[in-house]
């Protein structure tokens, strides 16, 4: 009776001592990658007793399901369905690479080597969508009436933590980001028709990021719709001028004859 409290006993303080080791690692090291890549999760140590065990754990926010292990240098990574075939175990260093990432990959990650003495270290890993490239185009309805700016409209496929922004040159000019993921993001820029620098839209998260340059000699205030918009607008408002101009000759003529 006596040696099944003691392993009873036993049991209860290796508990106590991972739950000890779990709360006190608290500053989790980030780790952030891209959605269809592979990453390394690196460890501390390097295994040097045969006898020291490996366990990887997983979870959202609380790591509690195990994926993978190392014991007496044998790795096992097939617990989990989501994982398989995805997740490489170095016997050596106890280090787990997984490949070809989902977004939801992202978690708490915690290794533990337990020997003589127990060690735990816990991963933050996010794992980002690609960005798509932004799409610029030209807001002829908002052209203004004297022809002499227009409205450029670049939108994205709004992701997680994204932002996008209008560049001049180097230099940003505005921005935009959203946590809702349900529509897309839309940043318009007025620019000068005459305007000789390069702009550019970017759309970028913190792994990932496409960029679309627009020429201003590219725009359609030089060329196409919009230009063809502007002459007929100073045609038509030359016609106006002349009528109105004419209007105002023949009601004077009329006016100072009525006088006489």
């Amino acid at each position: 009776m006596q040696p099944q409290l003691s392993r009873k006993h036993l049991a209860s303080y290796i508990t106590a001592v991972l739950l000890c080791c779990t709360c006190a690692d608290e500053n989790k090291e980030a780790v952030k990658a891209k959605e269809g890549a592979t990453v390394t999760l690196q460890t501390r140590d390097t295994i040097h007793n045969i006898n020291t065990q490996i366990v990887w754990t997983f979870g959202p926010e609380n790591p509690n399901m195990r994926i993978a292990t190392v014991k007496k240098r044998e790795a096992r990574s097939d617990y989990v369905e989501r994982f398989r075939d995805r997740l490489q175990l170095d016997s050596l260093t106890g280090a787990l690479t997984i490949t070809q990432l989902r977004v939801t990959d992202s978690g708490v990650y915690m290794w533990q080597s337990i020997s003589s003495n127990i060690l735990s270290q816990n991963l933050h890993l996010s794992v980002y969508s690609s960005v798509t490239p932004p799409f610029i185009t030209v807001n002829t309805s908002l052209v203004n009436m004297s022809c002499s700016s227009v409205i450029l409209q670049c939108s994205a496929e709004n992701t997680r933590e994204m932002t996008l922004a209008w560049y001049r040159g180097r230099d940003r000019v505005k921005n935009i980001s959203s946590p809702d993921l349900s529509f897309r993001l839309s940043l318009p820029l007025e620019i000068e028709s005459h305007d000789g620098d390069n702009y550019s839209c970017v759309a970028e998260n913190p792994v990932d990021e496409k960029a679309t340059t627009l020429h201003t000699e590219d725009t359609c205030l030089k060329t196409g719709e919009s230009s063809s918009w502007c002459q007929s607008e100073v045609t038509v408002r030359l016609v106006i001028s002349a009528v109105v101009g004419m209007t105002l000759i023949i009601l004077v003529v009329d006016h100072i004859r009525i006088r006489r």
